[in-house]
């Protein structure tokens, strides 16, 4: 059963263009291996600050204070989400990622009334 998702991905600062587009089409490829279709990829934000620092993954531990968000929304299997994490996990330039499940999305013009 394939399923709406939104990926929320924190890339290190320091990394130029090249690098960024080198993660961005290794994300979409595994989606595609996995029978999954991308709907939107996008740069949100190239250098955002944090409140707090965040550690880098791998060997090296270094602390930053600014990322790049990236934004990805997709269309997955879920028996195959845990191996597009463990992909994602295992990718040391990204200091910290979020995917959310689009499953009850708000529809537009419906608010909450107290």
């Amino acid at each position: 059963m394939n399923r709406d998702y939104e990926n929320m991905i924190i890339l290190k600062p320091d990394l130029d263009d090249q690098e960024r587009e080198e993660i961005l089409d290794k994300f979409s490829k595994r989606i595609k291996d996995l029978n999954g279709e991308v709907l939107v990829s996008k740069i949100w934000a190239k250098e955002r600050k944090f409140y707090y620092f965040l550690r880098s993954r791998g060997a090296e531990k270094k602390k930053y204070f600014k990322g790049c968000y990236w934004l990805l929304n997709f269309t997955l299997d879920v028996e195959k989400l845990p191996e597009l994490k463990e992909t994602i996990r295992l990718e040391e330039r990204i200091l910290r990622d979020l995917i959310v499940s689009q499953e009850n999305k708000i529809k537009p013009g419906l608010t909450s009334q107290a």
